[in-house]
């Protein structure tokens, strides 16, 4: 029996996604990297700004000049004038690209600065 014969019979389940049942240290391992990655993907480099009309706050990520990143929470969503508008006409509030009023704190904040014109690629723990 090979060592990789072993590994997957100490470890059954699908070969491209092993469970390290075996191997703890391993495994312990890849779950602190996946929440590493999944805090940077979520929240690296993000900025809470305010919508200076609804007073929503929303997470932002400029990565470019034409690209922005934007979390919407509940309570964002429900302060929102414009979504309101969408939903009470029976729209689909989550086809708008973004609220134009949002859009326009956006580069205000990005104009005073708050919001850097590309934000940093950095993983909040301090990783990359």
């Amino acid at each position: 029996m090979t060592r990789a014969d072993e590994r997957d019979a100490a470890a059954p389940g699908w070969a491209k996604a092993p469970q390290w049942s075996h191997d703890p240290d391993r495994a312990a391992a890849i779950a602190d990297a996946t929440a590493r990655d999944r805090r940077h993907y979520l929240a690296g480099g993000m900025t809470d700004i305010e919508c200076r009309t609804c007073h929503a706050h929303v997470m932002v990520k400029k990565t470019g000049a034409h690209h922005t990143s934007v979390q919407w929470n509940d309570d964002a969503q429900a302060r929102c004038a414009q979504i309101a508008e969408i939903r009470e006409a029976g729209g689909n509030a989550a086809l708008l690209p973004t609220c134009p009023r949002l859009s326009a704190s956006i580069d205000h904040g990005v104009a005073e600065g708050i919001i850097p014109a590309e934000s940093p690629d950095e993983d909040p723990d301090g990783y990359w």
